[in-house]
């Protein structure tokens, strides 16, 4: 398919910030905008046009499968998914990314492929503001009141270890014990004894508790230094 002919106005998107792009039903690319083609290491963003995540000069290619696998979910499924993505790119640098990926359709509605759009991470502060929209919306003045949290430790007190922060920065983005194993390559016990630990460590009295508390003490708001510099491409859960 020829972006030319595509149902969309690449030059209008192109005015907008973030990256972004769209790929046929076969996850070979349609259309990519300027910052993620000199992102991905292209001097043209056009030269994107026909290739695929495998033929990207950037070491991003090391997660093409991964890429084709989640392409494949949401043209399979019709649903929107988002991805966070951690990787080293054409100029070096590690960056995280929010992708956000969503099935293409044509007039007819039919499924012609995906369509997404990243915003750069340079920090999780976008975890604090979904958390503190869950406590705006819907609740009691004395709900909203950050003070009903039983807060008895200071962050600086807590003192968490590089593995203790991985799992914590996981759990924040809503990975499942067996999900954290896999990306960090331990076993699921191993997962669940951080998780005690760490609900040790913040006086938590359930997961949930631990998951609130560690973000109204700022987790939130950083990435572990650790975890950038270990390739990621994980979908995250509603």
């Amino acid at each position: 398919m020829n972006y030319k002919n595509a149902p969309f106005s690449p030059q209008i998107f192109d005015q907008l910030p973030g990256c972004w792009g769209c790929k046929d039903i076969n996850s070979t690319f349609v259309y990519a905008n300027p910052e993620y083609a000199k992102m991905i290491g292209f001097d043209n963003h056009l030269d994107c046009i026909g290739k695929t995540d495998h033929q990207m000069p950037a070491t991003t290619a090391e997660s093409a499968e991964q890429y084709v696998e989640q392409d494949s979910m949401v043209v399979e499924t019709g649903r929107t998914i988002r991805v966070l993505d951690i990787h080293p790119y054409h100029d070096g640098k590690w960056r995280a990314h929010l992708f956000t990926k969503t099935p293409w359709r044509d007039h007819n509605n039919h499924i012609i492929g995906t369509i997404f759009s990243g915003i750069e991470l340079k920090d999780t502060a976008v975890l604090e503001v979904g958390h503190w929209l869950c406590r705006a919306i819907g609740l009691t003045k004395e709900q909203q009141d950050p003070s009903q949290l039983k807060i008895n430790i200071k962050k600086e007190d807590i003192g968490l270890n590089t593995r203790e922060s991985e799992v914590l920065f996981l759990l924040l983005y809503g990975k499942k014990p067996q999900y954290i194993a896999k990306t960090l390559g331990v076993a699921v016990k191993t997962i669940e004894n951080y998780v005690l630990r760490l609900r040790e460590k913040f006086n938590a009295n359930s997961k949930g508790e631990l998951l609130d508390l560690a973000l109204e003490l700022g987790y939130g708001s950083n990435i572990p230094e650790s975890m950038l510099r270990t390739q990621l491409s994980i979908v995250l859960k509603d």
